[in-house]
């Protein structure tokens, strides 16, 4: 009996001694995963400073068998997919750090935004920036991340205040300002605009090119038209095989009346982009306001040949024909150009003009009232485009409304005041109704301008 007695309990103590041993080895092999997981983490770490992520992804994957709840194994595979822009393998990482209480969430946020971003999931992505935020206010990254997304998504007021609390902290930052550049366009404040592109230039922006570009739009809204050419001219330089770019100077020269240099501007623009329809039909539209009318003619024919469903090289080349007192082919041009666009109020008014050449009184009423219609919609539509409103007081010169014609005029000029050719009709409309004095007025803008026009308005007002 006393031997059962003994036996039983050395066998308790041996069933304890058991109960005791394995949790001993089983806690002792953790530490030894756990050592081990770490320095992989270690090599890993020594391996992605050299930039060899594929290598560094190995040894986390390794630690990461041995100890799935190391969290710096988690985060730093994920970083690794991140760099060799494997995003889809990234995210679970990088989700798996943070739910295993990984030390450095900031890092996470930091890698995962930018991921979700480049996949075009805003809401995540913004998610991400905000909790970065949260974490640190004042975070320069997370400041310019929250103002991009919101630019995205179309709230500028609230991208306005993340830019400018970014920028008061980096108020060096040049890519800081273009982005205030690029915000202010889509708010239509072309004053900060300006500004704000002036300051990129200023603090070395790498989109130097584009700056410029958005300097010059800012200026040409001011109506700063010789700031605004300069600006054009140093964004060409920078990127001269820009189309926007030449496009908008030579419009710009036409503006202020040089002709002669948007004639230039386009046909260096010819030298870049031999065969393009729109500008031969810019060219054909210059070759007429600097009266090289032959010029004008075969601009527009290259246009159609290179652009034959665009109406407004048809448009162009019955105006010119018009100016060529060919009539007939006028109407023939400017009927192909209403098939492309009918009711286009230029056109209309050209058709119309070609009529009355050919004493067609009454037909060509029509087309003048047409052309009303159409261009008084046209300036609706576009009410900071001079030649608009000049097109629409030549209309209405036409159907008889003088002091309407006479009105558009002066929104012209208000808009473009170096417009020679709306300043003179501006003013025979004025002596037409008796008032010389405004006409002489005109006479008097008009020499400085385009001294040959002005003594034909000259003329024009001594014969009343």
């Amino acid at each position: 009996m006393k031997s059962i007695r003994n036996y039983c309990r050395s066998g308790i103590w041996a069933l304890a001694f058991l109960f005791i041993a394995f949790p001993l080895a089983a806690t002792s092999q953790d530490k030894r995963d756990i050592k081990r997981a770490d320095d992989l983490v270690a090599e890993g770490n020594r391996i992605f400073n050299q930039r060899d992520f594929v290598g560094a992804i190995d040894k986390y994957a390794e630690a990461i068998m041995l100890v799935p709840a190391n969290s710096n194994a988690r985060f730093w595979k994920g970083a690794a997919h991140y760099y060799l822009n494997e995003y889809d393998m990234a995210l679970p990482e990088l989700d798996m750090a943070i739910s295993q209480g990984y030390s450095r969430p900031l890092d996470v946020y930091r890698i995962r935004w930018r991921i979700h971003y480049g996949k075009k999931d805003w809401a995540a992505a913004e998610s991400d920036v905000n909790n970065g935020l949260t974490l640190d206010p004042d975070n320069l990254e997370f400041l310019i991340a929250k103002g991009d997304l919101a630019m995205v998504a179309d709230r500028y007021s609230e991208a306005l205040i993340a830019y400018e609390k970014a920028v008061t902290r980096a108020p060096n930052n040049g890519a800081l300002h273009m982005n205030l550049a690029r915000l202010y366009r889509q708010m239509g404040d072309n004053e900060k605009q300006a500004e704000a592109a002036q300051q990129a230039i200023q603090k070395g922006t790498q989109d130097t090119g584009e700056a410029y570009l958005l300097l010059a739009e800012a200026r040409k809204n001011l109506r700063q038209y010789d700031q605004a050419i300069a600006a054009y001219d140093r964004a060409l330089n920078i990127d001269p095989k820009n189309y926007e770019i030449y496009r908008s100077l030579a419009d710009l020269y036409r503006v202020q009346n040089l002709f002669d240099d948007a004639i230039r501007v386009s046909r260096k623009a010819l030298t870049v982009f031999e065969a393009d329809g729109e500008i031969y039909t810019d060219l054909s539209w210059y070759y007429s306001l600097a009266e090289q009318h032959e010029n004008a003619v075969e601009a527009a024919k290259a246009a159609i040949l290179y652009a034959p469903k665009q109406y407004m090289a048809y448009t162009n080349l019955c105006r010119a024909y018009n100016d060529l007192n060919r009539p007939e082919m006028a109407v023939r041009e400017c009927n192909r150009a209403l098939e492309r666009k009918p009711n286009d109020g230029e056109t209309n008014f050209y058709l119309g003009y070609a009529h009355t050449l050919m004493n067609r009184h009454n037909d060509a009423a029509v087309y003048y009232k047409r052309a009303v219609t159409g261009l008084e919609q046209f300036t609706r539509d576009n009410k900071s485009y001079a030649d608009g409103y000049y097109l629409l007081g030549n209309a209405y010169l036409s159907d008889q409304q003088t002091q309407k014609a006479i009105d558009a005029y002066r929104e012209a000029l208000n808009i473009s005041p170096r417009f020679a050719r709306a300043r003179y009709n501006l003013g025979v409309s004025l002596a037409s109704i008796n008032d010389k004095d405004g006409a002489l007025e005109q006479y008097r803008l008009l020499l400085d301008l385009d001294a040959s026009r002005a003594e034909k308005l000259k003329a024009e007002i001594d014969k009343r």
